[in-house]
């Protein structure tokens, strides 16, 4: 198994996916780049396709809620061959958050797109089965989501809060 290091393996994928990603940094050891939603498939099949980046296996993909900014997807794909972790950050718009699937590509994506789903209010077309992991099918709103209310909160003070609107059972705004 030959090991590359992550300067080295980030030179790599920064000249493979020049014209389809961008800002690409090393962060503790680890390549990050930034790729718009309409450019995920492509850079992730080029990330697990090609024998110099070989990132054959799919870690993680979940959200992060930038409330005005919008949200950012974070998926993370390891090439065991070199030793070396991709990160992408994928921004995409609060209203109508949505981008591709990429479980074509990984399978093992279906998971965590699901969850993301669920969570954050963030459609990936062309899933093959977007549906609820762990909320009834009733059930109102995105609880990983800044604006989401806790009922919990809203009804009993929190005994721990330091924000006066916590303590007063205001929850969060």
């Amino acid at each position: 198994m030959e090991r590359v290091g992550p300067e080295e393996f980030s030179r790599r994928v920064s000249s493979k996916l020049e014209d389809l990603a961008s800002g690409f940094e090393v962060q503790y050891g680890h390549v990050w780049a930034r790729v718009e939603p309409s450019r995920i498939v492509d850079v992730v099949r080029t990330l697990k396709t090609d024998p110099g980046l070989a990132c054959t296996y799919f870690t993680f993909l979940s959200g992060v809620d930038w409330q005005a900014q919008g949200f950012e997807v974070v998926i993370v794909l390891y090439s065991v061959t070199y030793g070396n972790t991709v990160g992408l950050k994928v921004p995409v718009p609060a209203e109508n958050p949505s981008m591709p699937t990429i479980t074509g590509i990984f399978r093992s994506a279906d998971w965590h797109e699901r969850e993301a789903s669920e969570m954050f209010g963030i459609n990936f077309e062309g899933h093959p089965n977007l549906v609820k992991l762990y909320l009834p099918e009733d059930f109102i709103g995105h609880p990983l989501r800044k604006d989401f209310r806790l009922a919990s909160r809203v009804f009993k003070p929190w005994p721990g809060a330091k924000d006066p609107s916590e303590a007063a059972g205001g929850g969060r705004a």
